[in-house]
């Protein structure tokens, strides 16, 4: 019996082509599939292979549908395919292309340099909802040995119904944490890998990667719940995740609770808060100040916590908050003796503090981060507002103090005193990547192509000259 030569097609739609480049990573293991199966890949642009057939053995889709055009193009791979394979997240579930009702057009025609015509864009969706899928490989990237398996099993003529669900793109395996402050919700996660990256560039490693396939998933070491593991708190894999898998203990409802009551709370806002949240908003921060009275807040003081800082030795590691105070236990114990526990949280009865930290949250049940506090004023008229003062400014004097600023400066400056070479002073230690400005906390810009750091740095020199000249110094 003579074998027949299977034709593979592999194309695109919206997404990064970043699947097809893991197919392309097989190298040499992808060749001996191919000859050992008699399989010929007669569509692959990537490979140089641009000469579409009328019919396809196995057509594999990356990317999600953005475009009319895309469906009309899908329908016809689809008419061609004896067996269609949905190739990654993007694919299957919408994944970062999905986004795009975030956008809208505006947004898609800046992308698109104005040229996308006016009802053409539709929403990032999966393939799914146009076209039958016969098989589908998950992840972002795919896994390029499931790949493998999966042509292998086709092509040996192992047919077998994938996933057992009424809906095809359900998930198989969830692993949900949940924590004190943070906690992840694996049924919007699409694996992306943007949380391990940040934490990585921390150092830190508090969650990875488990299992294989289709069974692939984002989680803790052992399942356990954040401040099980090495995390720090600092929730940047929060503000770094696209899809809300990942976020912390809301407090809007706690605070709301206290503003409905009859004696009114004081909030005390951070400058680096007030500072991003001004930015974000393109307002004057006079008017953030404002909106908070309007709120309900008795009175507003912009504070920082290093005013409650007390020195006592030689040599002071200060960490911003609680996320450098674990960074440093953790990962340089030998220095927990230069260590100056993170300034006290102060503040008084029925008082409201307004941050940029995440893990400040671990001070109380009244911490809102900067982005909480946008959602509460998110259906008010901040421009119509006329700017204000704080009723109080409180503001550390610390002179000769030396800020190590983002995780490589961290971690230079406690290699640095670990070693020998700095034995005085006093250092402040800010761990999240351009410091409190990007703190885990922060609020989104109103569009989400001018998120700029050094726009909200500009913001926090406005916000210090505004205020300042009214500053009680500790």
């Amino acid at each position: 019996m003579t074998k027949t030569k299977l034709v593979v097609g592999i194309y695109s739609l919206a997404g990064c082509e970043g699947c097809r480049h893991e197919i392309l990573n097989l190298g040499e293991e992808l060749l001996k599939l191919l000859k050992e199966y008699d399989i010929e890949i007669a569509y692959e642009p990537l490979l140089g292979f641009t000469s579409e057939r009328e019919e396809y053995d196995i057509v594999f889709v990356e990317g999600a549908v953005a475009s009319k055009e895309d469906i009309e193009k899908l329908k016809e791979i689809r008419r061609k395919a004896k067996i269609l394979i949905a190739l990654g997240s993007c694919s299957l579930l919408g994944g970062i292309p999905g986004l795009m009702k975030d956008v809208g057009k505006e947004g898609a025609e800046r992308v698109y340099g104005g040229k996308v015509p006016v009802g053409e864009v539709v929403e990032g969706e999966p393939i799914t909802k146009y076209v039958k899928v016969d098989y589908w490989l998950r992840g972002c990237p795919i896994n390029k040995w499931e790949f493998l398996s999966l042509v292998k099993k086709i092509a040996e003529g192992k047919w077998f119904r994938q996933g057992e669900r009424r809906f095809e793109f359900c998930r198989e395996y969830l692993v949900n944490i949940k924590g004190k402050i943070l906690y992840l919700d694996a049924e919007k996660c699409i694996i992306c890998g943007r949380c391990i990256g940040v934490c990585r560039e921390l150092g830190v490693y508090a969650i990875g990667t488990i299992n294989r396939g289709i069974n692939i998933a984002i989680s803790t070491p052992f399942q356990e719940p954040f401040e099980n593991t090495t995390c720090i708190l600092c929730g940047l894999c929060a503000a770094y995740c696209p899809v809300g898998a990942i976020n912390y203990r809301s407090d809007i409802g706690n605070v709301q609770k206290l503003l409905a009551s009859e004696t009114k709370p004081i909030a005390y806002i951070e400058f680096e808060a007030l500072a991003a949240l001004a930015e974000a908003e393109n307002v004057h921060p006079g008017k953030i100040i404002t909106a908070l009275r309007d709120l309900g807040f008795d009175k507003v003081i912009v504070w920082s916590p290093l005013s409650e800082l007390k020195l006592s030795h030689e040599l002071n590691i200060v960490p911003a908050s609680e996320a450098e105070y674990k960074y440093v236990n953790q990962f340089y114990p030998e220095l927990r003796k230069y260590l100056v526990r993170p300034p006290p949280i102060r503040l008084g009865y029925r008082s409201v503090l307004i941050t940029q930290c995440v893990a400040r949250k671990l001070h109380g049940e009244y911490v809102l981060t900067t982005r909480e506090l946008q959602t509460m004023l998110s259906k008010l008229d901040l421009e119509s507002y006329k700017p204000s003062k704080p009723d109080q400014v409180i503001a550390p004097r610390i002179y000769g103090f030396v800020k190590a600023v983002g995780p490589y400066e961290v971690k230079g400056i406690l290699e640095a005193v670990k070693r020998g070479l700095i034995k005085a002073g006093t250092i402040v230690l800010y761990i999240c990547p351009d410091g409190c400005i990007m703190g885990g906390g922060q609020p989104y810009s109103k569009s989400p192509f001018e998120v700029c750091v050094e726009c909200r740095k500009r913001m926090l020199e406005t916000v210090e000259k505004l205020f300042l000249e009214t500053v009680h110094v500790k």
